[in-house]
């Protein structure tokens, strides 16, 4: 049985190109006329001026890679320009492709982009469960009351994980949202996208520090959905009885099933959901949830 096991492995990427004074490693751009095509460089995130919300192992590690910049050519030379993200939505993600299949991708964690892949090892779900924490930690932080929901509830009831053919994550929050504010500023400064489309969403950037070995340079620029990306999900206390949820079932929630909040894990990390998490995937996905079913 074929099985992701790279997380299992001691050999992290510790590579030797470091990182250059500042925010912000150096952008470089480079006119090949052999080849009539220009290539660039993003200014990728400075991890030395990086200040994570948790002592994970992830992040020591995270901080002692030594990446260069990805380098794009043709029409992806448009990513190397950080002033063109805000109304482009999903156009500004950084193209990334992953596999999603099971056993292989099942129990799929950050740690696993941490070690040396190639196209047939990458899981999507690890890049979902490295979006689904770092925001989750951010919302956290800025007093947000973050709670997973839907899809990500519901792989951390079925098995503790995330689901590993989906293309997204969720999370709800309240209060408000802005991409000029302290939450927003600090998604952009750890390398990810932060945009509004229907709803608050968060992609990975171009200015990744993972972002070299993450970016997939034969998928096209990014369509709307075609990469991974997290939905963040506005709730909110109506009064003493009820709660808003957006996307939820076009009705109001209980208080009595939101709060006060349970938890669930997800590989390991324990999570703020609403009280009744069973209640809230039967609701929302019908008796049958826990039921994997694949999207054709």
């Amino acid at each position: 049985m074929e099985m992701n096991i790279l997380s299992r492995t001691s050999e992290y990427l510790l590579l030797s190109n470091a990182t250059q004074p500042g925010n912000y490693t150096n952008s470089t751009t480079t006119s090949i006329d052999a080849l009539n095509a220009s290539t660039c460089s993003p200014n990728t995130v400075n991890l030395s001026q990086v200040e994570y919300h948790s002592n994970h192992r992830y992040y020591t590690l995270l901080k002692e890679t030594r990446l260069q910049p990805p380098v794009f050519r043709g029409n992806h030379t448009a990513l190397c320009s950080s002033t063109k993200s805000l109304d482009v939505g999903y156009a500004y993600c950084l193209p990334i492709s992953g596999r999603k299949d099971s056993p292989f991708c099942t129990g799929a964690d950050r740690m696993d982009l941490l070690t040396q892949h190639t196209s047939k090892t990458q899981c999507y779900a690890s890049v979902l469960h490295m979006l689904l924490v770092e925001v989750y930690e951010e919302l956290y932080a800025f007093g947000k009351a973050p709670l997973v929901v839907y899809g990500s509830l519901l792989g951390a009831v079925r098995n503790g994980s995330m689901i590993p053919f989906t293309e997204d994550t969720d999370i709800a929050y309240s209060g408000q949202l802005n991409r000029d504010d302290e939450l927003g500023r600090a998604l952009v400064a750890k390398g990810y996208h932060f945009f509004f489309l229907n709803i608050w969403r968060v992609c990975v950037a171009p200015t990744h520090p993972l972002a070299a070995i993450l970016y997939n340079p034969r998928l096209p620029i990014a369509r709307d959905y075609a990469v991974p990306y997290l939905d963040l999900y506005a709730m909110e206390k109506l009064n003493a009885t009820e709660w808003r949820l957006e996307k939820y079932v076009d009705k109001a929630l209980s208080a009595e099933k939101v709060e006060p909040f349970s938890q669930v894990t997800i590989n390991g990390l324990p999570f703020d959901t609403v009280h009744d998490p069973n209640y809230f995937l039967k609701e929302s996905y019908g008796d049958d949830y826990m039921v994997p079913k694949p999207r054709k």
